[in-house]
């Protein structure tokens, strides 16, 4: 055999291997590629529920003092602010010191003028006396002088009671309370029956709430309030709602007792109003899926999960409600159905 065939021949050979080669890897190729079995999801299910639901509007709000159960406590009478012993947010007892305040010049000098106003009409008054028991003044002239003598010391017992005559006084609280205005600080002149603080019964609070002035807002109606920070919600109802918008906010003032609930002054609240109700569908919170398609459920039909997209309402507990085409009572996928795909075939746990 020539050198000649012998070499066609291997370059035959080789042609073949290399043939049955590259045919052996497109079919490992082509297995590795082909589909699964068809993939199955183990799932629980719930029904679609229609339900009477109320209608919640979410609104915000603070708390502020009742002015039925807040006092203002005012300055007795003209003073110089000597020092401020609270401040605003503080919790204090009956008869607990709130300033000490000292005479203003103008004070100090009424106090004088009624001491001696006093003095003056006594004395003339024992003069009186001397004459009228002489025989030398008539009875009138008597009688004014006691009333002198009266009108001049009721003058000057008013003054003491205001605190006049002493360089320093207390002013103390009426009542148990807590401070929510400090008007004065130290050095401060103020004239009599100036506000110098204002308490609030810790017990006589309200909410202030803001609401849109759409109409759907009336006295009357059930509001539940949760303190933004934290704490047990307080069921009560509006009492007032305003009829004149706030300039900044442009929203109109509702008011909400606290019935009693202590909460601390100026917190921040979520109120959820009831304004009316509707009928809705809900289903358990976990059947609907939330991702970058949209919120969606699976409806479970001839044991295949079919995506349907909803529109989401309010949460209600443990279920929401959904809008859109879903009938109720269809069963919808809850546990594992953030696992499916649409026309993916279910096992139903517990079956």
């Amino acid at each position: 055999m020539s050198r000649q065939r012998q070499l066609l021949i291997l370059i035959a050979v080789v042609l073949v291997a290399g043939l049955v080669a590259l045919f052996v890897l497109r079919r490992g190729k082509a297995a590795d590629a082909a589909p699964d079995v068809s993939p199955t999801a183990v799932v629980t299910l719930a029904p679609i529920r229609s339900l009477q639901l109320e209608d919640l509007v979410s609104v915000y709000g603070v708390v502020q003092p009742d002015p039925a159960g807040s006092v203002t406590v005012a300055a007795p009478k003209a003073s110089i602010i000597s020092q401020v012993l609270v401040r605003s947010g503080q919790t204090v007892g009956a008869g607990q010191a709130l300033m000490e305040i000292a005479n203003a010049p103008g004070a100090e000098l009424a106090y004088r003028q009624a001491s001696d106003a006093a003095g003056f009409a006594r004395t003339e008054l024992a003069r009186v006396q001397r004459l009228y028991d002489e025989r030398l003044a008539a009875s009138d002239q008597l009688t004014a002088a006691k009333k002198t003598v009266a009108d001049s010391q009721a003058m000057l017992d008013a003054q003491k009671q205001q605190g006049s005559g002493r360089a320093l006084q207390v002013v103390r609280a009426p009542k148990a309370g807590v401070v929510t205005v400090v008007s004065a600080a130290a050095g401060d002149h103020v004239a009599q029956d100036a506000p110098l603080v204002v308490l609030a019964r810790a017990d006589a609070a309200m909410v202030k709430l803001g609401l849109e002035p759409s109409g759907r807002f009336a006295v009357g109606q059930a509001v539940t309030l949760k303190p933004v920070f934290g704490g047990p919600p307080v069921v009560s109802r509006i009492a007032m709602v305003g009829r004149a918008a706030d300039q900044l906010t442009k929203t109109l003032d509702a008011i909400v007792p606290l019935n009693g609930v202590a909460l601390p002054i100026g917190a921040a609240v979520e109120g959820q109003v009831v304004t009316g109700t509707h009928v809705g569908k809900v289903v358990p919170r976990d059947s609907v899926v939330f991702d970058e398609t949209g919120p969606h459920i699976f409806l479970i039909s001839g044991g295949k999960a079919h995506r349907v997209f909803v529109g989401v309402g309010l949460n209600q507990g443990k279920d929401i409600e959904i809008i859109g085409q879903a009938p109720a009572g269809a069963q919808v996928a809850v546990e594992g159905a953030f696992e499916l795909q649409d026309g993916m075939t279910i096992t139903v746990r517990g079956k």
